[in-house]
């Protein structure tokens, strides 16, 4: 494992692996497999609970935030790619789902040209399906672009309240505190040079690295 994480800290590829490590197709087959069995988002998922124990919190969420992040391309980011309308360019969109403390409960790659609300959508019925560490929320900030339909399925068919905060009037430079909290996750997973570009060839690895991320930041947190 501490050479995975070396690897999304400083963004090595895998043949580039230290001499310190084992072979890197060791290392590649247990993050393949780990990938596989879903270690990873159990992983995450414990530490997640365990921090929050740490801090006198309920282990399950209630209240999350939503938001989504373009994603820098590289030339090697050649699979499920998408048009992206706003920068005119071809990408991928990141999708979060936080806690109010910024730990990850989801997270999802796809191709920049689905809308957020519609991606957002499969993002969280994914989610929903698949970690139970979603099962107690009963509350979701989101900024504009997940309203109407994204917001009208959540109250729905999950009866889920969604929030759509409003930024104070002629402050544009200024974010509302509860997608702050998401943007400052952002940043954090940013600091992975592994994250500071999409290098990944499929959508699974990109958003795998994303885990790793959170995993290496909370095990010290806890």
């Amino acid at each position: 494992m501490e050479a995975i994480f070396y690897l999304t800290k400083n963004g090595t590829i895998w043949r580039d692996l230290s001499e310190g490590f084992p072979p890197w197709q060791i290392v590649y087959w247990y993050f393949r497999k780990w990938i596989k069995n879903d270690t990873w988002v159990l992983i995450a998922n414990e530490l997640t609970m365990n921090h929050r124990l740490k801090v006198a919190k309920k282990p399950l969420p209630t209240v999350a935030v939503i938001d989504s992040q373009s994603v820098k391309n590289s030339p090697t980011a050649t699979k499920r790619i998408g048009f992206n309308g706003g920068k005119l360019i071809k990408d991928r969109k990141l999708f979060l789902i936080v806690d109010t403390m910024g730990h990850l409960l989801w997270t999802d790659v796809r191709p920049a040209n689905i809308a957020d609300g519609k991606a957002g959508i499969l993002h969280w019925e994914q989610a929903k399906h698949l970690n139970p560490l979603l099962d107690d929320l009963v509350l979701m900030y989101a900024d504009s672009a997940f309203g109407g339909h994204f917001k009208e399925q959540l109250e729905t068919i999950y009866d889920m309240r969604v929030v759509i905060p409003k930024s104070p009037i002629n402050s544009k430079l200024v974010i509302h505190h509860w997608r702050w909290i998401v943007k400052r996750t952002i940043s954090w997973l940013g600091n992975n040079r592994r994250l500071a570009k999409d290098y990944e060839r499929t959508l699974l690895s990109a958003q795998t690295f994303i885990w790793i991320a959170h995993i290496r930041r909370t095990i010290k947190r806890v």
